[in-house]
């Protein structure tokens, strides 16, 4: 059994075998295992490349994030903000804190633009520049959004496809919005949670590396191998099935057999691979799929305490860092000297372009630099720095990315013993939690099953989401059904009417004239009302007559505030749309 790749995707697929008895050799051309989701020391200072929230619906990713850390496991609160023309700026937006920032001219531009766009909205959403400008209206779309998302992608946003923001905000609905809004739920209930929504999430002590590393070490324990520095050059497959791949090690080429193959190494890069090669035309489809690379610069400063955000969104056009992560607010375990901080400027570009060329000590240098532009740090308060690069961080999501991946996949799905699993294994913006799950679903197709992996993170009803969202739809159903204004008004006025008449009658009957005084005071409501049969009949008629007209009144009202409850809890459903794009960069 051969696994190509220890990220998380890899290394989860590896501990699910070895637990079932299964050895297996792992094969990463790095020298430490996790991908993006390691963790880096340096002087005893630990850093993520990006940071890594441990949040998930899914039963068996918990289950083994329990296993593996146990009491390792913290839980954080959450803060995050946008940075924006040196100001911090809350997301969903909050309107003093926007009038605020922005200023009354810029806070009635982006109204006007939001009026406009919501009268007269792009006929087709074919990019995510029109997507966001139709929710938002595009002078909010500009002033914010627009810097950083090319800042992300290195590409303009007319080329990111619609599709992306589609898939991005899965979870999120008006439905449980409301919920949120009504109840309160916005903590790490893991079964009714939406991700987009939580305040708290859950961190290991050390970074997200000590969760691979002791994940490799366990599955070695059971007997699988894990071979460091060990880059996959060729895929040799024939009849339909891979035979074995030739591994370079140290320097030593070796052919390595296998029965069954699972892969996590960029989708590009496997298919390129293949020996004998693959037909041209998947070869070009494959070439076409591209990557954003990633580089994180950590600095450590001589501050106590900088800023209390997890994490900053850098939306300042003026400087080149995209994301500042506050590491000590990750885990205070993280930094180990109390006076000191460590940050993690990131930066989005490509291999091979100017800022990834450039030397770690001018990259270091470059980071003080912005830092203290946007007056989160003085320059000279920074005493040291360190560079890590991560070449195709993440899938591109361009204009061409659905034909290509579709071409690669009726190649790659024809194989009976190759499977592909993760974020860049399946060309897929995959979270760890859904990376992890893919190794699982493909170890146990490896023991027999036969699950589609490619349905993972693609439609949300893989899991129990779309259960979760039908309780919702059946809870609120009731509650927020609209009031049918002539019927509620003429049950309201007949059911009136009626106790009219049976209190008129049970006063005749009785015979007790004491209580027709009392009686009497409907005649100054109903026109012609005495306690009478006949007074009683147009008494009827008069409370009717009222009640039909206070029950439409009443329930128009109510639909009216209701209407507007919903319209409130649509656009803060929309806003919060941005918090699922910004967490997903």
């Amino acid at each position: 059994m051969v696994v190509i790749g220890a990220g998380p995707a890899g290394l989860t697929a590896a501990y699910q075998l070895a637990l079932q008895g299964v050895e297996s050799l792992v094969l990463e051309k790095d020298r430490v295992v996790g991908g993006i989701s390691r963790t880096v020391r340096y002087k005893d200072h630990y850093f993520d490349i990006g940071g890594h929230r441990f949040f998930t619906k899914i039963e068996s990713v918990e289950k083994m994030w329990r296993e593996v850390l146990g009491e390792d496991l913290l839980r954080r609160s959450r803060l995050s903000r946008i940075y924006y023309n040196k100001k911090f700026f809350y997301y969903p937006l909050r309107p003093l804190n926007a009038l605020f920032g922005l200023g009354l001219y810029n806070s009635l531009m982006i109204l006007l633009s939001y009026v406009y766009s919501q009268l007269f909205p792009y006929s087709r959403e074919e990019t995510f520049e029109q997507w966001v400008s139709n929710r938002f209206g595009r002078r909010l779309f500009e002033t914010f959004f627009k810097t950083y998302s090319e800042k992300v992608w290195g590409i303009p946003c007319n080329e990111i496809r619609a599709e992306w923001a589609a898939q991005r905000i899965k979870g999120l609905s008006l439905l449980s919005a409301l919920k949120n809004a009504l109840t309160g739920q916005n903590g790490i209930n893991k079964e009714k949670a939406i991700k987009t929504l939580i305040e708290e999430f859950e961190y290991p002590k050390l970074g997200p590396g000590m969760m691979w590393q002791e994940v490799a070490e366990r599955a070695a324990q059971n007997g699988s191998r894990i071979l460091l520095q060990a880059e996959v050059e060729s895929i040799l497959w024939a009849d339909g099935r891979v035979e074995a791949v030739e591994v370079n090690h140290d320097g030593i080429k070796r052919q390595i057999p296998g029965t069954h193959f699972i892969s996590s190494m960029p989708l590009q890069e496997a298919v390129l691979k293949f020996q004998p090669t693959a037909p041209e035309r998947v070869r070009r489809a494959a070439a076409n799929l591209k990557y954003r690379d990633f580089l994180t610069v950590a600095l450590l400063v001589n501050k106590e305490r900088l800023f209390p955000d997890n994490w900053i969104y850098v939306h300042e056009p003026s400087v080149r860092v995209g994301r500042i992560q506050n590491f000590k607010n990750w885990s205070p375990f993280m930094v180990p000297d109390g006076d000191k901080s460590c940050l993690g400027l990131e930066y989005f570009c490509f291999e091979g372009d100017d800022l990834w060329r450039q030397p770690d000590d001018r990259l270091i240098e470059i980071a003080a630099e912005e830092l203290e532009i946007l007056q989160l740090a003085d320059r000279k308060d920074v005493r040291d720095g360190h560079v890590v690069r991560m070449p195709k961080a993440y899938p591109v999501y361009d204009s061409t990315y659905m034909e290509s991946l579709a071409e690669v996949r009726g190649f790659i799905d024809a194989l009976l013993n190759f499977q592909v699993i993760g974020r860049n294994g399946m060309h897929k913006y995959n979270n760890q939690d859904h990376s992890m799950l893919t190794g699982m679903l493909a170890a146990e197709n490896v023991l027999g099953a036969s699950h589609d992996i490619w349905q993972v993170n693609d439609e949300a009803d893989y899991h129990e989401e779309i259960a979760a969202e039908q309780e919702l739809k059946a809870r609120f159903q009731d509650v927020f059904a609209r009031m049918d204004k002539f019927a509620f008004a003429t049950a309201l006025g007949t059911v009136s009417a009626i106790m009219v008449l049976l209190a008129t009658v049970f006063v005749l009957v009785r015979g007790d004239r004491a209580l027709y005084p009392y009686m009497a005071l409907f005649g100054q409501y109903f026109l012609g009302y005495s306690v009478t049969l006949k007074g009683a009949l147009w008494g009827m008629i008069g409370c009717f007559a009222w009640t039909f007209l206070l029950g439409w009144l009443f329930a128009y009202l109510r639909n009216l505030l209701l209407g507007f409850v919903i319209y409130r809890a649509k656009r803060k459903a929309e806003m919060l749309t941005f918090r699922d794009f910004l967490d997903h960069f």
